[in-house]
């Protein structure tokens, strides 16, 4: 049965996640594990649960992170500088300040506002890099410098688009 965004989620990792305030990193409540060939037909879709208001000279980020484990206390994202396209056996030094962002509003950009219910940003799982990297636990963070309140939340759903 569809959700309230008219979607059959595969999982839901993310439901009524905070935004991270007072530049407060703020992951879903959960880890997708993405394992096996997917095709491209994983997805994340992340959604306004209520109204959120970003405004001029405030940042927001909201980035997407893969892991080799189901905690992100124990693991380091797949990200190398010399990944080769994925190839199996390709080698590189992990790059820990690598970012994959699914939205990255700037304090220098203008306001940014969702009403609820809102399609945020979605992302392709990248499957194949991930795999043969083994990094298949997947999740969503989100950062602000927002120095009040706690009322503005995301959903963070995995669909598969096969």
């Amino acid at each position: 049965m569809a959700n309230k965004y008219g979607q059959v989620p595969v999982e839901q990792i993310g439901d009524g996640t905070a935004l991270g305030y007072d530049a407060g990193t703020i992951d879903t409540a959960s880890m997708f594990n993405s394992v096996g060939e997917t095709m491209g037909s994983l997805w994340i879709e992340v959604y306004a649960k209520t109204a959120i208001s970003i405004a001029s000279g405030e940042y927001w980020y909201i980035e997407f992170q893969a892991y080799s484990a189901d905690t992100a206390a124990s693991a380091v994202g797949p990200f190398t500088n010399a990944n080769k396209g994925g190839v199996i056996g390709a080698s590189g030094t992990v790059e820990n300040d690598a970012h994959q962002y699914l939205l990255h509003k700037t304090s220098a950009d203008g306001a940014l506002s969702f009403s609820l219910g809102d399609l945020i940003c979605e992302f392709g799982i990248p499957d194949k890099m991930l795999r043969l990297k083994g990094y298949p636990y997947v999740q969503v963070t989100n950062i602000t410098d927002k120095s009040s309140g706690s009322s503005e939340t995301i959903d963070v759903l995995v669909v598969d688009r096969g």
